[in-house]
């Protein structure tokens, strides 16, 4: 998915932007606890706003780039039926000239950095145990 220049407006009641994870099965989708999803995001000039939450046996390629911002925060969660967690669940890239602002702590796999981080106090915890913030 690359939205470009598109008005978005984020009306969940949560404020959750994407919530990226496996299912129960129930409807024949995959196999529980094996069924991860996977998704790929450029924003590309684009303003984003909401939580993104991806399960661990799923994975969420996310780039920011030409001047995109995010307001949001990026979390790992385990998932719902136990299945084997993956490496790369929550990988980003911040491009230089875009911006990224936590409205909370934040945990992912993987930070690319060449823009600007406004942690507003927040941190990001990436899987190797780094801790990033203020």
């Amino acid at each position: 998915m690359t939205p470009s220049g598109v008005a978005l407006k984020n009306e969940d009641a949560e404020g959750n932007l994407l919530t990226i994870s496996g299912n129960d099965a129930s409807r024949g989708w995959g196999t529980a606890g094996a069924n991860g999803a996977q998704v790929e995001l450029t924003a590309d000039g684009q303003a984003l706003e909401g939580n993104i939450t991806a399960d661990t046996i799923s994975t969420l390629t996310m780039a920011l780039k030409n001047g995109s911002a995010f307001t949001g925060m990026i979390h790992i969660v385990d998932n719902a039926e136990g299945g084997a967690a993956v490496t790369n669940n929550a990988c980003v890239t911040i491009e230089q000239g875009c911006t990224w602002t936590l409205t909370g702590n934040c945990t992912m796999t993987t930070l690319n950095n060449h823009g600007t981080i406004h942690y507003n106090g927040y941190t990001i915890t990436l899987a190797d145990g780094t801790v990033l913030g203020e």
